[in-house]
Parts: C-alpha cells; structure tokens; sequence
C-alpha cells in the first residue's frame, strides 16, 4: 500500500511511512490545509478550470474551495447527507444530490440556492449538468433516471424505470428495471452513456440503446465514478471499499489501483484528465497524478 500524506506546512508535504516513523519531504506548489466538515467527504468535482473543488458531506453542506486563495464558501440547504455533486462547463451553476430527495441548483460564485428540485421518492445518488449546462439529470434509488430544465425546474421526462434516452430526442430508448443509479456520465462525443450500480458499470449506446459492455467493478454496492474527459477511462470507487479502480471503456481491462487506509466515498477526474481526486471516509481528500498510482498529496482538516 503506498504511503498516505500528510500535509506538514504550506510548502512541504511530508508521507508517512506505513512501516517506518522516519517521513521524507519534497517540495510542491502550495499547498491549502482545508477546514470545515463535520462528517465523511461523499463526492467532490473540479471546477472547469481546475482553480477550485467542491464537495459534499454527511453534514449535509456543500463547500466550495478555492486552492489558489484558500478560501471556502459553504452551501447549506440540504437537510441530509450530500450524495454527489457537479459543476456546469461554465462554472457557473453547481448541482447536488442529497438523501433528502431533492437536486438543487447553486449559484456558483455566491453559492446562493437557485432551484430546489423535488420529486424523487428515494435518496438522489448521482447528478450530472448535460454538456450545454441546459439540463441536469439525476439518478436515484427510486429506480428512476429524471432530467431536468435548469432554468424552469421543469421534468423533461420522468420514467417510471431507468431508461436510457436519445440525448437530443428525449426519446426512452432502453429499460432498466429494478436497478438503482448510484452514478451516470455521459460520453464527452454523446455517443454513449456509462451507468453504475451495484458492483456493475454498464455502457450503451445512446442513439440505440445497444449494451455495449458491461464490467464488475467491485465487490460490494454504491459505485460512484467519473469518466475521463476524453471519455477513454473511467475512474470508479465503492463506499464499501479501501480502493479505487481505474478501467480502460473500451476493454474493461482494469489499469490502475488506488489504494486508500479508509473506504472511499467519491472520485472525480480533473478537466485536464492530468489528476483523480478521490473523497474519503478518513474525512481526506487526496490528489492523485491520473497516469500514476501513487498520492500527489491529501488536503485534509475535515473535522
């Protein structure tokens, strides 16, 4: 298992060897100690231009962290655990799932609540902002797959079952019955949509609904993963599981491990696809290189 770091000042960070009480210490850029959750860190996503993070938490609270000043912006509103979070192409719009059935719509620079969607009957796993930032879809343990209109909270569909649906038509294309969405994505062509569940990520074909592969990712349940801006890998995690996984979509063929002291509860690719940032239960987030496997280093604080 690779060393987990710690953050010693702003400058240094310094491992901690797993069988040794020495540490080594190389400089990097800067680096913020960040503060504020109460609870384990479930889901975190970069803004497009990699200058912040947001995450989510069982303190039911968003915070937005800015990694060049510092500084936090905290999102209250929810009233459970934030299942997962993204943020629109622009940056201007972040939305989140939550145990307490709603999607909601944020203000990204003020962090002020702009919709307050309702309508799931279980906790929403999984939100994602379509690529025009029009839309956001959100998948649930329901069993249902809804989209939204940002703008006007409007459903453009809502499926009894999970469906897969031409993006452009809006047109149910495949069922899925008795599955429950713990994550999605979308391809960055839109040519095919990726799905998880429990253990299994799936891809179809979004114009015919064709299964074009399905693949065991873990033992266990809660899949939350993230597509790789070119849409070539596909990074996932399990809420159950010390490690997290990276496959090749056109294989399957698992590439990389990551591997953590805690379970891992989100994963996210940076919009460069340079970094991974995994969320985990040791209240961390860490910073991984993407082509390699061992920690670039961990912000930590979460309280």
């Amino acid at each position: 298992m690779p060393d987990l770091p710690s953050v010693s000042d702003s400058t240094v960070l310094s491992t901690i060897p797993s069988t040794s009480s020495e540490s080594d210490s190389w400089e990097t850029a800067s680096v913020e100690v960040f503060e504020g959750h109460e609870h384990w860190v479930y889901c975190i996503c970069f803004y497009p231009d990699e200058s912040k993070l947001v995450s989510g938490s069982g303190d039911t609270t968003l915070r937005i962290w800015d990694r060049r000043m510092g500084a936090v912006e905290i999102l209250s509103g929810h009233t459970g655990m934030v299942e997962d979070v993204d943020v629109s192409r622009n940056g201007k719009m972040v939305g989140s799932g939550s145990e307490d059935k709603t999607v909601r719509i944020w203000n990204g620079d003020s962090g002020e609540t702009m919709h307050d969607f309702e309508g799931h009957e279980d906790r929403v796993r999984s939100v994602q902002f379509s690529r025009d930032s029009s839309r956001i879809a959100s998948g649930s343990d329901d069993a249902t797959m809804r989209v939204w209109l940002v703008e006007t909270g409007k459903l453009t569909f809502e499926p009894i079952n999970v469906q897969i649906w031409n993006a452009e038509t809006g047109i149910g294309i495949l069922s899925i019955r008795n599955s429950l969405v713990t994550s999605l994505a979308w391809t960055a062509d839109s040519t095919h949509i990726i799905g998880g569940g429990y253990g299994e990520v799936t891809a179809w074909n979004s114009h015919n609904g064709e299964q074009l592969r399905t693949w065991k990712t873990h033992s266990n349940t809660l899949i939350s993963f993230s597509l790789s801006p070119a849409g070539t890998h596909l990074a996932t995690c399990d809420r159950f599981d010390k490690t997290a996984f990276v496959f090749d979509v056109s294989t399957g063929e698992q590439i990389e491990i990551l591997k953590h002291d805690q379970d891992v509860q989100g994963i996210t690719y940076s919009p460069s696809a340079r970094f991974i940032a995994t969320a985990c239960a040791d209240k961390k987030v860490y910073l991984w290189e993407a082509s390699q496997t061992e920690v670039r280093f961990a912000l930590v604080g979460f309280t």
